[in-house]
């Protein structure tokens, strides 16, 4: 029986137990983080495309939909392996796609947890954002990709 919810099924549950109990944001922060996420991960002429795109099933997704310092990470990869040693807690939101609707979640938790912990899985496309002090992680998973796509950002000093 297929879900309603953009969300996968099995995402709750889990991140129950890696992280505490998850957050459900609302529509605006929802479409607030997206536009975020779309803002400083995705070049502007592929903005349009990327929001057809994102939430259509198995839709394969492309280097030309990403900046060009986005890199490749394993799913194992731990936050504090990303992030400034000082950082201890980390604030995540997490957002899945339909062609209907997109759903998030906040999820709060240590710098010990791995990509894998946020996304769960590549069989669903998703975007994350982990925010770390001045460090700004945002991740992207797309189908059958087998890690997670990342860019950092960091917040000059004085801003």
């Amino acid at each position: 029986m297929p879900t309603a919810r953009p969300t996968p099924d099995n995402r709750v549950e889990r991140w129950k137990k890696l992280w505490g109990t998850p957050r459900p944001l609302d529509v605006a922060s929802t479409e607030d983080a997206f536009d975020e996420f779309r803002e400083s991960f995705v070049p502007s002429h592929m903005h349009k495309r990327f929001l057809k795109t994102f939430g259509v099933p198995k839709a394969a997704f492309g280097n030309r939909f990403f900046f060009d310092d986005v890199v490749f990470r394993n799913w194992n990869t731990r936050l504090d392996q990303m992030l400034p040693a000082e950082v201890k807690e980390v604030e995540v939101e997490v957002i899945y796609g339909s062609t209907e609707a997109l759903e998030g979640w906040r999820l709060k938790g240590e710098v010990r947890r791995n990509l894998r912990d946020i996304v769960i899985d590549d069989w669903y496309a998703a975007c994350a954002i982990v925010r770390a002090g001045e460090t700004t992680l945002y991740l992207f998973i797309e189908p059958k990709i087998q890690g997670v796509l990342v860019r950092t950002v960091k917040v000059p000093d004085g801003e």
